[in-house]
């Protein structure tokens, strides 16, 4: 769905501007702000509700069974990993600033 707003918003000139104007109008008022955003956020939920849909339909169609499944690689031997410790530079002395008073 956002790819399709965007394809029909900039196929025509009229479409774009009336995006941008009514993008223009809720910068400059509040009530056309909170409709925009609750379009956006209404968008936004469709946009996610579809892709979690599609994305059960393909895992309902092709399920993995044990016979199907590919071997996994035979297992390669690690030498042990010994943690790499951090030096840090010996940084100089603090020396309090001159600033003229004794306190």
């Amino acid at each position: 769905m956002p790819k399709q707003f965007l394809m029909k918003a900039t196929r025509s000139p009229i479409s774009f501007l009336a995006v941008c104007f009514a993008l223009w109008l809720a910068a400059h008022s509040f009530f056309a702000a909170l409709f925009v955003g609750f379009l956006a956020i209404k968008w936004i939920r469709s946009a996610i509700r579809d892709a979690l849909k599609d994305e059960n339909e393909t895992s309902d169609t092709t399920p993995a069974t044990p016979a199907t499944a590919k071997p996994q690689a035979e297992a390669v031997p690690t030498a042990a990993v010994t943690p790499i410790k951090r030096q840090y530079a010996k940084s100089p002395v603090v020396v309090p600033l001159k600033t003229g008073t004794d306190e």
